[in-house]
């Protein structure tokens, strides 16, 4: 079939536009795949296959350049990435043939500080011919939430299995991602005052950027620990970061489905993190191969941090169990999920 992806920008390096590579690039070799951006030029962040078209659409008048390209690809699927690009892949495949799918890279209670998104929201729920979520909880929050919604699926995003090689006289506590105010980076020299008082022997790497640093940085030297909280930066190789770990934080507000998560998971890293509403209690079992703590209470996630810093077996233990679950998250098993979506999408 022939199947058109909507995206913001795939010159971006944000997870969202990861995925999409990713899925363009596995569909490709059965199917015709196009990604039309609407900003940011036709150049994609992450490695495009030769089979996918990769194009840029102005901005001046999407919705018909849109239905100009659906009509003139005799495009049979629309697959609008993320929630917002549904005003306009919905009203470009209006009166056509070509369903639509819209995929959302978040969670129903994230309105991106706009009164208007959840209208858009709504207008995608019920429109869409099906809506594509990361999570269990979340497809509760659309089905619960909106009235005449129409079927939503749950698809992770797809983790690669990588050979653990677990460390256990690392030192390490790790955290990644960009340090926005939803990451929380900012709590962990709140939490770190406590543990590193008893493990003064630790670090704790955070990599990333973002405008957080520099309120990051204060709070570091307010509690004098410089030499146990690191601000990495950007690192090009995350992959030596987890295997170099003992342990892996995430402090997060909201999430989607968080791939830092699936990547320790994958890196066979005990892990603690705030349970918010979606994505951690459904990669992270709680006592298993992890600890969840109430979101946004320090004293609980410092008290399981110190339980895990202190008992070397115990992280043996988790890393052993990681793997647990790990299977739904199997490249191969997502893209079959994806096949069977776009099969069905179009025999209604």
């Amino acid at each position: 079939m022939k199947i058109l992806f909507l995206e913001g920008d795939m010159s971006r390096s944000g997870g969202t536009e990861r995925m999409t590579a990713w899925l363009a690039n596995s569909l490709c070799e059965t199917h015709s795949v196009t990604i039309a951006s609407l900003s940011g030029g036709s150049k994609s962040f992450f490695e495009l296959y030769p089979k996918v078209k990769n194009i840029f659409i102005s901005n001046k008048h999407p919705r018909t350049a849109i239905q100009q390209l659906i009509k003139s690809g005799k495009i049979d699927v629309v697959i609008n990435v993320d929630t917002g690009m549904s005003i306009f892949g919905i009203p470009a495949a209006f009166g056509l043939k070509t369903k639509v799918i819209t995929w959302e890279h978040s969670n129903f209670c994230n309105n991106w500080n706009s009164k208007w998104f959840p209208y858009i929201r709504r207008l995608a729920a019920t429109q869409s011919d099906s809506i594509v979520v990361l999570t269990e909880r979340d497809k509760l929050n659309y089905e619960q939430h909106i009235r005449l919604c129409k079927p939503v699926t749950v698809i992770h995003n797809p983790v690669k299995r990588c050979a653990v090689d677990y460390k256990t006289d690392s030192k390490t506590i790790l955290s990644a991602g960009h340090l926005a105010p939803v990451k929380r980076f900012g709590l962990i020299p709140e939490i770190g005052k406590i543990i590193f008082a008893r493990f003064p022997n630790w670090q704790w790497r955070i990599c990333g950027e973002g405008d957080e640093r520099g309120m990051i940085e204060q709070k570091i030297a307010e509690y004098d620990l410089e030499d146990n909280i690191i601000l990495a930066g950007r690192t090009g190789d995350m992959d030596e970061e987890y295997k170099n770990a003992a342990v892996y934080v995430m402090t997060s507000e909201m999430e989607g489905l968080p791939m830092v998560l699936l990547e320790a998971k994958s890196h066979g890293l005990p892990i603690v993190s705030f349970d918010i509403m979606t994505g951690p209690s459904e990669i992270v079992h709680d006592g298993v191969n992890g600890f969840l703590t109430p979101s946004g209470d320090v004293l609980s996630m410092a008290d399981r941090l110190m339980e895990l810093l202190e008992n070397a077996e115990l992280r043996c233990d988790f890393s052993r169990n990681a793997a647990i679950g790990l299977d739904e998250f199997d490249e191969t098993e997502v893209l079959r999920k994806w096949e069977m979506l776009l099969a069905e999408a179009t025999n209604r």
